[in-house]
């Protein structure tokens, strides 16, 4: 008899130690439940933000490359010649072609340096720099990743690619022989001293405003049109 009890308290314990352990499963499982649905929301959350950047840059490429459009149709008939005639902001004032990094476009001017609409419709010359041609130095500014992107490869322009500015009665051909990353606040790029050059500006890296990636290229050769 005692042994039949052992038996049945050994048998007892045994069934308290499974009921027991079936909380703690319990528990468990509702824990990976929920780092599933946290990990599953993570990887959405991502998702939908890759699809606003890119929607975002869709967007402004398409409004870029509308404002270039009509750039392209006003000169056409009506091309600026800025070493003899005073251009107005907003105007497109040379076109630009780098053939190394696949960049054709029309160059309007700028009010100032924080002039962010204007650069939206394509590389911007900066006010009070030189004009194409002329002694000093001209400074195109553009972007690299939104609004067309005209500069997005300027890292890509090394010692002796050409870079051409084209107005109503000259071809420019500058050699590009230089090529650094400033802070913005670094304004030497600005200086005018000097034989005539051309130098470009973009942000640097891509997709951040925290320096600017700088290419400096020197006047080769003037053609009359």
């Amino acid at each position: 008899m005692g042994g039949e009890n052992g038996e049945i308290k050994d048998a007892g314990g045994a069934g308290g130690g499974e009921e027991e352990s079936t909380p703690r499963s319990g528990k468990r499982r509702r824990k990976g439940k929920i780092l599933i649905i946290v990990g599953i929301s993570l990887i959405l959350a991502g998702l939908l933000a890759l699809v606003g950047i890119y929607g975002y840059i869709y967007y402004t490429d398409r409004k870029a490359a509308a404002a270039q459009e009509e750039l392209f149709e006003q000169w056409e008939r009506d091309p600026a010649s800025p070493e003899r005639e005073n251009v107005s902001v907003g105007d497109g004032i040379a076109r630009i072609i780098a053939p190394s990094i696949g960049l054709d476009a029309i160059v309007v001017e700028l009010w100032g340096l924080d002039d962010a609409a204007n650069l939206k419709r394509g590389p911007g010359h900066i006010p009070d720099t030189a004009y194409p041609g002329q002694p000093g130095n001209c400074v195109i500014s553009g972007h690299r990743t939104t609004y067309g992107a005209p500069f997005r490869h300027i890292e890509q322009l090394v010692a002796g690619d050409e870079i051409t500015l084209v107005t109503a009665d000259n071809r420019y051909t500058y050699e590009v022989y230089e090529q650094r990353i400033v802070l913005p606040t670094d304004l030497t790029v600005l200086e005018q001293a000097g034989e005539p050059k051309l130098t470009l500006t973009a942000c640097h890296p891509w997709y951040s405003a925290a320096q600017r990636i700088v290419v400096i290229a020197r006047l080769v050769e003037s053609e009359p049109l």
